[in-house]
């Protein structure tokens, strides 16, 4: 997932995948699988990974946010609240001082709010994706996820 990430980025050449995946294995996902890259917030997450389908995610264990910076999903009823916005410059603010003080950023960004992004790449079978669009794109689904299965079918068209 890092390695993908830094590729993604150009920290390191694309060479260093073709040890890790055959074209025929890249053949094979793309005739089996619809892969999405997501950018969503840690509650929408929980979400998505409740379909079972195969999923990897940006690992904080990893990947401090020294090297990719915390973003976060603040909604309209949110934003114009300043507690929101103090709580995140804390939660930032903490975690960076914990770092200075030996703290593993996997133990470290336990104190980033639920608000806070990360990325999840999906790998779909034609059937699971199937469910995931009867289920996510229902008036009952939680708004960002069924934006997040609208964005997918525009990709698929």
């Amino acid at each position: 997932r890092a390695l993908v990430y830094d590729v993604e980025n150009k920290f390191i050449s694309k060479k260093w995948l073709k040890r890790f995946s055959t074209p025929e294995e890249c053949e094979i996902i793309k005739q089996h699988f619809k892969v999405f890259l997501y950018k969503v917030d840690l509650p929408t997450r929980s979400q998505m990974v409740r379909h079972r389908i195969s999923w990897q995610e940006l690992s904080r264990r990893y990947v401090s946010a020294k090297r990719v910076p915390f973003e976060f999903y603040v909604s309209e009823k949110l934003k114009e609240n300043q507690k929101v916005q103090d709580l995140i410059k804390q939660s930032e603010d903490l975690y960076f001082e914990l770092l200075e003080n030996g703290v593993k950023p996997q133990e470290a960004r336990r104190v980033i709010p639920q608000m806070g992004y990360t990325q999840i790449w999906g790998a779909f079978m034609p059937k699971q994706l199937d469910n995931y669009f009867k289920l996510r794109l229902d008036e009952h689904a939680q708004w960002e996820i069924r934006q997040t299965a609208i964005a997918m079918q525009e990709l698929l068209r």
